[in-house]
């Protein structure tokens, strides 16, 4: 069986440290991790987690893995798993790695064979994201548009508006990841690992296509007897954002109910969402055409808005929810 390989990357002091360090203590301690660090020298794990946990730490330190070291780092991989026989590696490249080039690393023919490339996080830190990426766009721009999910860091000291505003620019730069805004203090690491591992059951979207039932009176255009070889794409339209938005609740309520609009928005058949109101309330909401519910639940790596139905107008729907695209 393959071991999964996790590459955890984020510029300099973005945190990717202290996330794994939360994976470590939460979730992972009940697998078989070996990690590899390269970060010149700088030993970037706690002794005392590594000891309590059973991790096994493989520095890499005189040098990038994705420049000078492609052969070593090849060995060393071999060497940890014929060692150790782990269920997952995590990697944590240099600050300053391209993570394009750490995944073209583990991408050999040699490494194909022993492992699998799972996780591939990059870590930023929202209060320096504006300055970073003026200064030194080639490699943190390269750890973002390479990354399947991107974790903002320090999230809970940017305003509202702002956080907003680099979400929009890290979804222009990488439209296909999921962007965790939620302070990480308050997600617990299986729900940041599922959604790293790109768990389908995280997706609303997902969700929503899964749970409509067919029925004779249904609205949704398909035809029953065939209906089982449509994909959803062809028989719904679907609109979906994720957001850190943060909302009213009675601002909320009359944005839901709006929903019934038909000749403004389209003809919506369900919506759900998870989004942050005020105080760090976090609401959940489903909407079926003439009734909805919400309900408090906990943080989400970030707040979600799905909509499913037909002729979708979906201009109008960012400007009712007043989010970016």
């Amino acid at each position: 069986m393959k071991s999964k390989v996790d590459i955890i990357s984020g510029f300099l002091g973005a945190g990717k440290t202290t996330l794994i360090k939360k994976m470590l203590e939460e979730k992972l301690h009940t697998e078989k991790v070996v990690i590899i660090e390269n970060e010149f020298g700088e030993v970037g794990i706690d002794g005392s987690v590594l000891k309590n946990s059973g991790i096994e730490v493989r520095e890499i330190n005189s040098g990038c893995i994705c420049c000078t070291l492609v052969g070593d780092f090849t060995r060393a991989i071999q060497e940890v798993i014929m060692k150790y026989t782990p269920d997952r590696i995590i990697i944590e490249p240099s600050g300053v790695g391209k993570l394009s080039d750490v995944i073209k690393a583990c991408d050999t023919p040699k490494l194909q064979e022993i492992l699998t490339i799972n996780m591939l996080i990059a870590v930023v830190d929202a209060l320096k994201y504006q300055m970073y990426k003026l200064n030194f766009g080639e490699f943190f721009e390269n750890q973002i548009n390479h990354a399947k999910t991107i974790i903002l860091s320090r999230s809970q000291k940017v305003d509202n508006k702002k956080l907003e505003a680099i979400a929009a620019s890290i979804r222009e730069s990488n439209p296909s990841a999921n962007i965790i805004t939620t302070p990480w203090e308050a997600l617990p690491s299986e729900h940041i690992i599922s959604v790293a591992e790109q768990d389908t059951s995280v997706s609303l979207v997902h969700q929503l296509t899964d749970t409509h039932v067919h029925h004779k009176d249904c609205k949704c255009g398909c035809h029953h007897e065939h209906s089982h070889n449509h994909s959803a794409s062809e028989v719904f339209d679907v609109w979906g954002i994720e957001t850190p938005k943060i909302f009213e609740e009675k601002e909320l309520n009359t944005k839901i109910k709006a929903l019934e609009n038909e000749k403004l928005f389209g003809a919506i058949l369900r919506a759900k969402g998870i989004l942050q109101l005020a105080q760090n309330k976090w609401v959940q909401f489903d909407y079926v055409p003439g009734e909805f519910d919400i309900k408090n639940t906990k943080a989400n790596y970030t707040g979600s808005l799905c909509i499913i139905g037909k002729n979708l107008k979906k201009d109008e729907l960012y400007n009712l929810f007043q989010v970016k695209a």
